[in-house]
């Protein structure tokens, strides 16, 4: 009767009682397995969103302090992208 409650008995129920603890809130926890990866998925996109709005925003500062300092580079990507065909005297290089 007294033999369930032996040390080497015990600690081999606490072992059970934590696997299963383990497997049940792997498969049907708050924190399971397939949350953590749409979290980990969502990071990323997060993450990539957060580079190009950034990129973009770094695009558009430039792009603003050109027109202020009126560039004629700035001038000439504005004509270029009103008409996007080569010019007189330009070289196209296509590449595949």
């Amino acid at each position: 009767m007294f033999g369930i409650f032996k040390a080497k008995n015990l600690i081999n129920f606490f072992y059970i009682f934590i696997l299963f603890y383990l497997v049940y809130h792997t498969l049907h926890g708050k924190y399971n397995l397939q949350n953590y990866l749409i979290y980990e998925f969502e990071e990323r996109m997060y993450q990539d969103f957060h580079y190009n709005l950034n990129k973009k925003i770094i695009a558009i500062n430039m792009d603003l302090h050109a027109l202020r300092e009126n560039k004629k580079d700035f001038i000439d990507e504005i004509d270029k992208r009103i008409n996007p065909n080569p010019r007189q005297g330009e070289i196209v290089i296509k590449l595949d």
